[in-house]
Parts: C-alpha cells; structure tokens; sequence
C-alpha cells in the first residue's frame, strides 16, 4: 500500500494447499463403536465406511475396530479387543483423561497443545502433512471444557488431581487453536511407538502406536473430532490414519536372550519382557541378544559363533558397552570415546530405521557422567549415544536405565531414569522385542467402584508418581 507521504507497506500471508483427498483405501470391513455419534459424523464427512456396533458384538468378521470419541467409560462396557494379538487392528479416538488414566492406566496430561512434531516424519499417517499443518487448527477443541474443573485453595490456587494426587493448576481459558488437548505420556512398558509428540521435554504423544501380538492400537488424542470449525489437516490426519491401519502388516517378533549384571535382567523383566539367560546357547533368526555392563568376557568366549549368526541376519542390542572388543563381532570396526554426555540433537530416524521413535528427549541425561560413545563404524545417533552398527543389525544404547538410581528429592535422576527407560523399550521393540502389558484386558474391564483401583501405578510406567513430577504444576512464579 503507498500512502500519500510517499510511504510504501508492504503485507504477506502463506495460504497451504493440501492435496485433494485420495479415495478411501479398499474393502477393509470397519466396525465403529461410537455411542455419542461425533466420530461417525467425522467419518462419514471423510467418505470412510463403516458398520456401527455394540459392546457384546461379534468382532471376527473385521479387520479393524474403530473406537469413537469419549466412547469409553469408567463403569460402561466397551468392545473386547484381546484378539489384537490375532490381528485385530483398532483406532481409539479422543478419549477422556480420566478414562486413559482411571480405566487404561495411562499417565496423562491435560493440558492443550497448539503445536505439535512429527516424531516419524515418513510415517504413512503424517503423509502430506508438515510441522506447520500440525499447529493452530481452525476452531476450539471440544474433548476438554474451556474452563479449567477445579477445587480452589486459598494458599496454592486452583487444584486438580493428577494420579490422584492434588496439584496447583494455571486457569484454562478456551481450547481456540488446540492440536491435542489430552495428552499421554509414552510409556517405557510396552511397544509403544509415538508418530507425533510434544509438550513438555516431548513426553507425551497424541499419536501413538501400540503393538501386541499380530495386531496394533492407535491411539489418536489429536484433536481432530467435534472441533467447532473443519480443519482440512485435522481430516487429511484421519484418512491418512485409516489407509495406514488398514494396510498395516505385523513385523516379526522376536524374544530376548541378555548377557550381563543382574540388575540388566530385573529391568528387562520390570517393562515387561520375557527373557531368558544367555550362557553360549545356539541364536535363532527369532532371538534378539541383549547385551549389558559386565557382558564382555561371555560374548568373547562366543564371539565366532554370535559373529556368524549377526552376518546371518542376527539381531542384537548392547547397553552400555564400549569395550574396542566387541568389533570382532562385527562386519566393520566400531570406535569408541569416552566423553561426557548431558544432551544431543538430531533429525527424527525414518520409520524404517532400527532407532526409529527416538527423540533427543530420550537421550537428555540431567546426571552428567562419562559414557563410551559411538564415533565411528555405525549410523550414529547426536554424538554417539544411540547408534546402528554398519552392516548388522546391532544396536548400541550407550546411557544405562537401572544405573540412574533415584531417590527422594532427585527428581533430574528419576526423569533421566524415566526417559532412558522409554529409549530402550523402543530400541528392542525395534528389533522386535515387545514387552507385556495389561493394555487391552483394561479395555473391556470397567473399573470398580467397590474397590477403588488406581491402574496407573501397574502394567505401564515403572516409577510411582509424586507431586513434583507433575511438569504442568503450577509453581506461582
């Protein structure tokens, strides 16, 4: 615009062009439990069938299961979903957080997000989408009322509980723009696999895959139903999510073999993993060696026969290990330096990658301490505290969980402890180790009103929540 005073100003805005939606995929039957109506209204706006069912319905006949918006109860039945270790695939909309905390046991925030990041960038369901899709949607979210429930205290200001225990909250005011209002925190129990996180230290995940058996759940806390105004990236999420799940195949799972200190073993077992000793035993295609602090000695005793089974496609996971020994199990050599190690940085790995699902949060070590970090001979991971080996399916995992021994008041140990957890459950879901989880036997079991539960202590997380671990705790600052 040029005024009369000769002065020029000059405007611009970005307009985003999202392609024209593909035709919904195939004939993959699709059951809908969704008894408020709001996901069956967004499907349909999305051209997606589906046939409409109740608790107590046969499910044999689908192959994917959808779970509507605030479908779940605390008390209310729900579909049984156990045959996902037979293959049966489920989408679980926005569900309430009292619901994914009360009833599955999840560690939740509420808390809106009005930006959120790719974790797996290539991820079929993010396809299309770029970071700025995925921030300031049109509209208010709905999954949350746009003003905080809470009980005030006169000293601490208003009070909510979080994990039953009660905690000093900012006043919420509008859920306008919200991306993800309630939020689930990654759990290191479980093959859980996040596609899309954010929030605080990136803890939490909107969009998150969880694998058991020969079937998947994902869980889609985007904020993508009943919005008060369409968003085209809100829908072009939805039909991305159900061309991948109703496409999606099981990879091999395999069971662990570990080598090392005790306390490696009592970890492993804690997130749920089946494993068993290694004492020299012939390795399978089916077996995953874990290898931890004090592991050395025995992998040299074998190292012709666990050298040929890794040129044979073998898969393993050392922990902690930065003995120059180990390259004689390995197609090339493998360098190492010790150095210090707080935080690194690094682009998301692809789906495809063996440190897929990794985020520099992960490796973030609020205890400084010198590790043998990878230098050479791998794909590496920041400055070397995760990486893949060159031509083998080894990975290195150089920060150990069960060394990170909290107590009262260290809470920089316990998140450390907490993250790296998460980083090694991901690596060995990566090479096909999933743990055990409660997950989907919660699903159809109400919660008991006669005998108070309290799920998210058990099945999912390893540490007992406090006070302080709360991360939107407001300090009055």
């Amino acid at each position: 615009m040029r005024f009369d005073t000769g002065e020029v100003q000059e405007d611009e805005f970005a307009i985003d062009v999202l392609p024209r939606p593909a035709p919904p995929a195939g004939n993959t039957p699709v059951a809908l439990f969704d008894p408020k109506g709001q996901t069956a209204e967004l499907l349909t706006r999305c051209g997606l069938a589906f046939r409409r069912v109740q608790p107590g319905d046969d499910l044999s006949g689908y192959e994917v299961l959808v779970v509507g918006k605030e479908a779940l109860s605390l008390e209310g039945p729900a579909p049984n979903v156990q045959r996902v270790q037979q293959g049966l695939k489920v989408i679980v909309f926005e569900q309430t957080g009292e619901v994914l905390e009360k009833r599955l046991g999840f560690r939740i925030a509420e808390y809106g997000l009005r930006q959120v990041f790719r974790r797996l960038p290539d991820h079929p369901a993010v396809a299309g989408l770029a970071e700025q899709h995925l921030a300031n949607w049109r509209g208010e979210a709905t999954v949350l009322p746009p003003t905080l429930s809470y009980q005030l205290d006169p000293r601490r200001g208003p009070i909510v509980r979080w994990c039953d225990i009660p905690v000093p909250r900012l006043w919420r005011c509008g859920n306008h723009g919200n991306v993800a209002s309630v939020l689930i925190e990654k759990p290191p129990c479980g093959d859980f696999l996040p596609i899309i996180d954010g929030g605080f230290s990136l803890r939490y995940s909107p969009l998150l895959e969880y694998r058991e058996g020969r079937g998947l759940v994902l869980f889609c806390q985007m904020d993508v139903t009943g919005r008060t105004e369409q968003d085209p990236a809100a829908e072009h999420l939805v039909r991305n999510i159900f061309r991948y799940v109703s496409a999606w195949k099981p990879t091999p799972r395999r069971n662990a073999l570990y080598a090392g200190e005790a306390a490696g073993k009592a970890h492993l077992e804690r997130i749920g993993v089946t494993v068993r000793d290694f004492k020299g035993q012939k390795l399978s295609a089916q077996d995953v060696l874990v290898a931890g602090p004090n592991a050395v000695e025995l992998l040299m005793q074998h190292r012709a026969e666990i050298s040929r089974w890794l040129r044979d496609g073998g898969n393993m996971l050392l922990v902690g290990l930065g003995d120059e020994r180990l390259s004689a199990l390995l197609p090339t050599k493998v360098g190492f330096q010790q150095a210090e190690h707080i935080a690194a940085y690094f682009d998301p790995p692809g789906l495809s990658s063996l440190l897929a699902g990794v985020s520099p949060a992960d490796v973030h070590n609020r205890d400084p301490r010198q590790l043998p970090l990878v230098t050479s001979g791998a794909a590496i991971l920041g400055n070397g505290v995760a990486a893949k080996a060159d031509g083998a399916n080894v990975l290195f995992c150089q920060l150990v969980p069960w060394q990170f021994q909290y107590g009262n008041e260290q809470y920089s140990l316990k998140r450390t402890f907490r993250r790296t957890s998460f980083l090694l459950s991901r690596l060995l879901a990566n090479l096909g180790v999933g743990g055990s989880t409660p997950l989907l036997t919660r699903f159809h079991t109400p919660v008991s009103t006669a005998q108070p539960e309290r799920r998210w202590l058990q099945g999912l997380y390893l540490d007992e929540p406090e006070e302080w671990d709360d991360p939107y705790r407001f300090f009055r600052w």
